[in-house]
């Protein structure tokens, strides 16, 4: 007799992606830009290549901009003009775009060398770690599409050596590491060396990194690199030691050559603590290593053993290079004392691969550790579940339009998959997936809406000050606007609805307005014609001299 539907794993396969795709897309222009993010500081300089029709020249308010290539900024551009507007939708549309293709990316490459089920979990559990569902996957930021073209470059190289195509693996791992240094700098080319040295390093293929088929890869990256820069320099005449210094510092600001020794250990020791929370619940899984032998060496004499008695990392061609890939990279971010959790979002998916592996193919149901993971995840569900009724009683959501609905709704759909997560054990770990999936639905209804007065604030004000100074020349004086990149939200705002670039000045003009804060004012004689605050609550006027 055949099984009801819902007790098969593609019930909850399917009913995950129905899930998500509201999840990701119904509230994403919602809000209005993040201040305090850098989010801002993407949408300006897409904004004013758009506004000043130099697609080449990144600009903060009119003013050179080295600290990131434009690709990204492109791609935001094209999607202010694909929508036709500059909302927050079409910023963050680049993104979440980026993210489905992220997960479709890893399902197909894994599911190459671990099957469908392995490959779907290490997909899925990507995009459901709490950092990227409750954070990253709700801005325009650069990191996951970054991320998305860096995995992909790890990948290949595995997937082209296992053919022996080296003229594709270092074309094509090449071809992507440019498009990603055209996009966040320096950091593409150290993924690139660190992971193809360390792999044909353990895999003693370390003369391919002098063939001509490397050589041809590095003429690729500089082609590409090079005829930006060429074409940049042309237009702009900077000195191109300018460039590079300002790309290496951006890349060492913050690591162990900006905090020192001391900062660099106190943060080598938390940081690992620190992923558990990032990551989860995904990264607790890293309970199923605990266990002896998990980077025994593989000998060739036991090729012909059952799975289960191969070494649980090395035993595995394919895990063995997500371990080392992971852990030749990661040491970067852990010996970085200022390091933010989306800039590790390219290599999730290798740990996430070993996890989901180890946890369906090298763990007994039984095991322990697999049990406790499992009953310590079912009692973190049924409190959540539960909660879905919490918003009756706080008072940032009392108000919320629909309660009664959505909380009726949260609660339905969490307890019916937390009753088949209990009664299901053979899936739970896909179940789990589908649950934090209809849980970010429930965030969106009732987490979202009372973020918005804050950011809404400094909209308004910035908008309502653009108007008022329509008709007239509009500058910010001396360092009231762009000397920190804060006020980005307000310069956006305001050359939004004035249709042209905010500029900065310390020059008094006829017929002209100013943005001014007291301290550039100073003793200054002139009229105040508004008051309003840049972020982050520091007040400033428009006034004329």
């Amino acid at each position: 007799m055949q099984s009801p539907l819902y007790q098969r794993p593609v019930f909850w396969q399917w009913l995950t992606v129905v899930l998500l795709i509201p999840a990701l897309f119904s509230y994403l222009g919602y809000l209005p830009l993040d201040t305090g993010t850098d989010e801002p500081r993407r949408a300006l300089v897409a904004l004013e290549m758009i506004l000043s029709g130099d697609y080449l020249t990144p600009t903060l308010n009119g003013e050179l901009y080295f600290n990131k290539p434009p690709l990204y900024n492109w791609l935001i551009a094209a999607s202010f003009h694909l929508f036709g507007n500059y909302s927050s939708f079409a910023l963050r549309f680049p993104m979440v775009v980026s993210l489905l293709l992220y997960g479709l990316t890893i399902y197909g490459l894994v599911k190459k060398h671990l099957g469908s089920r392995i490959a779907f979990a290490a997909a899925l559990m990507l995009v459901t770690n709490t950092r990227i569902l409750l954070y990253d996957s709700m801005l325009g930021l650069i990191d996951i599409t970054f991320s998305w073209l860096t995995y992909t470059a790890f990948i290949l190289v595995y997937h082209f050596d296992r053919k022996r195509n080296y003229w594709a693996l270092f074309l094509t791992t090449y071809l992507i590491t440019a498009l990603g240094f055209m996009m966040k700098g320096l950091p593409s080319l150290v993924f690139q060396g660190l992971t193809l040295g360390a792999y044909f390093l353990y895999t003693k293929q370390f003369r391919k990194l002098f063939s001509p088929a490397h050589f041809a890869g590095i003429g690729l990256f500089l082609l590409i690199v090079g005829s930006y820069y060429l074409a940049y320099f042309d237009r702009n005449a900077i000195a191109p030691d300018k460039i590079v210094s300002v790309l290496f510092d951006e890349s060492a600001k913050r690591t162990v050559v900006k905090f020192g020794i001391k900062e660099t250990l106190l943060h080598m020791l938390t940081f690992p603590f620190e992923m558990l929370y990032h990551y989860a619940p995904w990264m607790l899984l890293v309970v199923l290593l605990f266990r002896k032998g998990v980077f025994k060496r593989f000998r060739q004499t036991t090729a012909e053993s059952q799975p289960s008695e191969k070494p649980l990392i090395t035993g595995q061609p394919f895990i063995l290079f997500n371990a080392i890939v992971f852990l030749v990279n990661f040491v970067i971010y852990w010996s970085s004392p200022q390091v933010y959790a989306r800039y590790l979002l390219m290599l999730l998916p290798l740990l996430f691969t070993v996890f989901a592996y180890v946890y369906y193919e090298r763990t007994d149901p039984t095991d322990w550790r697999r049990r406790g993971w499992e009953y310590f995840m079912g009692f973190v569900l049924i409190v959540v579940t539960i909660g879905a009724w919490v918003p009756f009683f706080h008072p940032d959501t009392k108000a919320i339009p629909g309660l009664w609905w959505k909380c009726s709704v949260l609660f339905g759909v969490l307890a019916f998959i937390v009753y088949h997560y209990i009664r299901q054990p053979e899936h739970r770990l896909i179940i789990l997936i589908a649950f934090l999936a209809m849980f970010r639905n429930g965030f969106n209804w009732l987490v979202i809406p009372p973020r918005l007065a804050h950011r809404q604030a400094y909209k308004d004000s910035s908008e309502r000050i653009a108007r008022q100074s329509l008709g007239k020349n509009l500058y910010g004086y001396k360092q009231t606007i762009g000397s920190d990149g804060q006020t980005d939200v307000n310069s956006f705002h305001i050359e939004v609805v004035r249709g042209e670039i905010l500029r900065k000045t310390n020059q008094k003009l006829p017929n002209t307005l100013y943005i001014a804060d007291s301290v550039s004012l100073g003793r200054e004689s002139y009229q105040t014609l508004s008051e309003f605050n840049l972020f982050d609550r520091h007040p400033a006027k428009l006034v004329r001299f």
